[in-house]
C-alpha cells in the first residue's frame, strides 16, 4: 500500500454518509415495474400487481389488465378503481301497435261505408262504416293486453268515432248519397200529387198554374232530405203552410236581406193572403194547403208575378 494514493478520511466519510443518487423509475414496456409489485418475503407474486401506494387510477394500465397471468385471487389496493362492469342488456318492451290499429280502423270504416253507398241512405252508410271502425279500435285495445301496446291516441280516436256514430244515427232517413235536382210543375189542379219527395239535392215545386176554384182546397206535401226546397205559389190564392226544418233556414215572401239564418228545430205555420189587385183579393179565393219539410237545408217560398 506504499505506492497507493493517500485518501482523505473526511471525504471518504462524507461519501459514505451521502444518500444514493435519485433515479427515475424504470419505464414499463412488457412487465410491471418493481415498484408496482407487492412486497413478499420470498420475492414471488401472491396476488395481482396493483399499486401498494400512489395514484389508484393507474391500475387500468397494469399488465395484468391485458394479460391473463393465472392469478387465482387478484390483489386489490383499497384506493384502486375497479374496472367498469358491463351493463346488463335491457329487456325489450312491448311493440306499439297503435298506428296499425288506426290504419285498419280507417280501412274498415271506408269499406263499410262504401259497401252500401249507392243502395242505402247516407245515415245508414255512415253508421255501418263508423261501427266497423269502432269495432277495430275495440279489438285493438283488447289485443294490446296480450300483444303489443296502444296509447292514449287510440282511446281518443275511439271516443271520436263513437261520437260520430251517435251523430250519424241522428241523421234523417230520407237523406241519400246522390245529389239530384228535380222540378215539379203541375199544369192544373188535377195534376197536383199528394206528395213530392227528394232525398238529397234541390227540388222546385212550381204551382203557378194551379188555381183552385173558390172555396176549393188543394193539399200537397213536399219534402227534401238535405238540400234546398223552393216553392212558387200563385198570387191569387190563399196559401196555408206548415213548414218544418230540422237544421237550416226558412225564407218567406216579404223577408228582407240575403243572410241565411241557420238554426236547429225550426217550425212555422204561415198563412198568405192573396196579393192585392188580383182576382182572389176581391172574391172568395181557393186555398193551397202545403206541408213543406227539409231535414237539413233551406225552405224558400215565393209568390209568382200577378
Amino acid at each position: 500500500r506504499r505506492g497507493a494514493t493517500d485518501h482523505d478520511p473526511l471525504a471518504a466519510q462524507a461519501a459514505a454518509d451521502a444518500p444514493p443518487e435519485a433515479q427515475a423509475p424504470p419505464v414499463v414496456t412488457f412487465y410491471p415495474s418493481w415498484w408496482r409489485d407487492p412486497i413478499v418475503k420470498d420475492g414471488t407474486h401472491v396476488g395481482g400487481t396493483g399499486y401498494l401506494w400512489g395514484p389508484g387510477d393507474a391500475r387500468g394500465r397494469d399488465l395484468t389488465s391485458v394479460l391473463d397471468v393465472g392469478i387465482a385471487t387478484p390483489w386489490t389496493h383499497p384506493g384502486a378503481i375497479p374496472p367498469p362492469a358491463a351493463e346488463p342488456p335491457r329487456p325489450r318492451g312491448p311493440r306499439w301497435i297503435g298506428g296499425w290499429v288506426f290504419l285498419l280502423a280507417l280501412l274498415a270504416g271506408g269499406l263499410g261505408t262504401w259497401s252500401g253507398w249507392h243502395t242505402h241512405p247516407l245515415g245508414t252508410d255512415l253508421q255501418t262504416g263508423l261501427a266497423c271502425a269502432l269495432a277495430v279500435f275495440g279489438l285493438g285495445m283488447a289485443l294490446s293486453a296480450f300483444l303489443g301496446r296502444t296509447g292514449a291516441g287510440t282511446v281518443f280516436w275511439a271516443l271520436v268515432t263513437a261520437a260520430l256514430l251517435a251523430g250519424a244515427a241522428a241523421l234523417p232517413r230520407d237523406i241519400t248519397t246522390d245529389w239530384k235536382e228535380a222540378t215539379w210543375k203541375p199544369a192544373a189542379v188535377a195534376q197536383v200529387r199528394s206528395e213530392y219527395d227528394l232525398g238529397t239535392g234541390r227540388g222546385t215545386l212550381d204551382l203557378t198554374r194551379v188555381h183552385p176554384a173558390p172555396g176549393q182546397t188543394v193539399a200537397t206535401d213536399a219534402r227534401v232530405g238535405a238540400g234546398n226546397l223552393k216553392v212558387i205559389v200563385p198570387a191569387d190564392v190563399t196559401v196555408r203552410m206548415d213548414l218544418d226544418v230540422g237544421v237550416g233556414d226558412i225564407r218567406l215572401p216579404g223577408d228582407r236581406g240575403e243572410d241565411v239564418d241557420v238554426r236547429p228545430g225550426r217550425h212555422r205555420n204561415v198563412t198568405l193572403a192573396p196579393a192585392k189587385g188580383t182576382a182572389g183579393a176581391s172574391r172568395t179565393p181557393g186555398t193551397l194547403d202545403l206541408t213543406l219539410g227539409v231535414g237539413m237545408g233551406q225552405v224558400e217560398v215565393s209568390r209568382a208575378a200577378s
